[in-house]
């Protein structure tokens, strides 16, 4: 057994062996030192795939909703290591971190483009403060269709969306006031959009089919833009029949394409598809003349409804990304139809019969609640 080397032996032996290198190999293997401890950070950060550059914004407290803060998806969800090797090299620009698979870090090459943080709710609107399905208006959100409709009838809704307006001009044409109410109001920053069961007035007005009235708000007329980050904060409603969305279509009225941030079902339908836990994501194009689209339901591993979230997509030339809590978890191939301006909607659909979601059931509580907190878009520098 050999005898350990003393402080003092092995400090002489320090210095003999640095006085025969020269300052040059001094700095070389200084240099190979921090790569290799560079290596071993970047292998442990791809270890631990919660880490992330993505911060929440501070949770808020409308009434009946929750004050703890955003949660990331559950163990369930691929990792960012998974995520990236299913992403395009566009995602991928850097591999310096986890990070590079969040919004964050998507953003840092981005500008803000469009914001509302719905301190108040700004409707689009004709001079006299009507209803306007063209260019020319005032405010922010329009409550309608491009192409002016109440709802959307090639997907069996049993909602018609409503606003003032339509209500003014309820209560001017029947000698009953409808007892309907405006479904937008602001609270706490946050605008919540009703759904609710028709009245008498209502039905009669529009027909038996518009069972329930609710809200849907488009950025048709005051903003769009050509590529791009979109995203909103938002906690869904609960119950069967209920369909959130947040969704992007182009400003020249063609369809498709059309681009799904995120569908919702409060419940699953008679299928089994939807539960509060998963969101549908999706591209539709007719690249070569063929409808095609790119989608499918996403299990996050959170309910959905017990919380606010962020929903996102990034639309560029070469990939469709798809974000969740600021982290990318789903993309689409490249989309040729998506090379024009497009708006921003979002709206609660209630499902009539054979609709996707189904129709409301018992165990469905009205009214119904959307909160949303936010929604924004950015652009590239």
């Amino acid at each position: 057994m050999s005898t350990p080397l003393s402080w003092y032996d092995a400090k002489v032996m320090r210095s003999f062996i640095l006085a025969k290198l020269t300052p040059a190999k001094r700095v070389a293997i200084v240099l190979c030192v921090v790569a290799i401890l560079a290596l071993l950070g970047f292998l442990i950060a791809g270890r631990n795939p919660q880490q992330s550059e993505y911060v929440q914004p501070d949770p808020l407290s409308p009434v009946a909703t929750s004050t703890s803060t955003s949660t990331q998806a559950s163990t369930s969800t691929p990792t960012l290591t998974e995520q990236f090797l299913s992403l395009p090299s566009k995602v991928m620009e850097s591999i310096a971190g986890p990070q590079s698979g969040t919004s964050a870090y998507l953003l840092k090459n981005m500008h803000l483009t469009f914001r509302d943080e719905f301190n108040s709710f700004s409707r689009y609107t004709d001079t006299n403060g009507n209803i306007l399905c063209d260019k020319g208006g005032t405010g922010t959100w329009q409550t309608v269709y491009h192409f002016c409709s109440r709802t959307n009838p090639g997907n069996s809704e049993a909602e018609v969306y409503i606003d003032p307006t339509f209500l003014d001009y309820l209560n001017k044409k029947s000698p009953t006031p409808t007892s309907a109410k405006n479904p937008f109001t602001t609270n706490n920053g946050v605008l919540v959009i009703e759904a609710a069961p028709s009245d008498d007035v209502i039905l009669s007005a529009v027909g038996p089919w518009a069972k329930y009235t609710s809200g849907m708000i488009t950025t048709q007329f005051s903003f769009s833009q050509t590529y791009g980050y979109f995203e909103m904060r938002a906690k869904l409603p609960p119950g069967k029949g209920l369909w959130p969305a947040f969704w992007l279509l182009p400003t020249d009225a063609t369809w498709p394409p059309e681009v799904d941030a995120m569908e919702a079902f409060g419940a699953p339908n008679d299928k089994g598809e939807g539960q509060a836990t998963m969101i549908h994501y999706a591209s539709h194009t007719v690249a070569g003349k063929k409808d095609k689209s790119c989608g499918e339901w996403h299990n996050l591993g959170v309910d959905l409804t017990k919380d606010f979230h962020t929903y996102g997509v990034d639309v560029e030339a070469d990939a469709i990304t798809y974000y969740f809590d600021g982290v990318a978890y789903a993309h689409c191939l490249p989309n040729p139809d998506t090379n024009k301006p497009f708006y921003m909607l979002v709206n609660l659909a209630v499902g009539g019969l054979g609709s996707w979601p189904g129709v409301p059931d018992p165990s469905t509580k009205f009214p119904a609640y959307m909160y949303v907190d936010y929604v924004r878009a950015y652009n590239k520098i």
